[in-house]
């Protein structure tokens, strides 16, 4: 706050639009399906990655109705817990892995390249 009693901070974004920027970005991610999918973000080291993903992929190599009430109730319970977490296969190392799309800036599918701010 100043002298004068305002608060001069920068006004913080409301959680229904960092939602929706979320869902924007997961549906961007998601439309690729079976198609490569360029997606680059800042880890949680703070470093920069860009990974080359296929999102249809990952559903090819989970148990989905086969898997254990334990693991299904675990899938649930991250997704609720953690909405701002993709998992997605990662292509190159051809091993599962989490996107968090809190820190996605570039996305790049079907031919089009998508920049999110900071």
């Amino acid at each position: 706050m100043n002298l004068s009693g305002q608060d001069r901070r920068a006004p913080k974004a409301s959680p229904w639009a960092e939602r929706s920027d979320l869902v924007a970005k997961r549906d961007l991610i998601e439309s690729a399906g079976g198609r490569f999918c360029a997606v680059t973000f800042v880890k949680k080291d703070g470093t920069e990655r860009r990974m080359q993903v296929q999102p249809a992929a990952l559903r090819h190599r989970l148990k989905g109705d086969a898997a254990s009430e334990a693991a299904k109730r675990a899938t649930f319970t991250r997704q609720e817990r953690h909405p701002h977490l993709l998992p997605v296969w990662d292509v190159r190392a051809r091993a599962p892995r989490s996107i968090n799309l809190r820190t996605v800036s570039r996305i790049a599918v079907d031919g089009g390249v998508h920049s999110f701010p900071a």
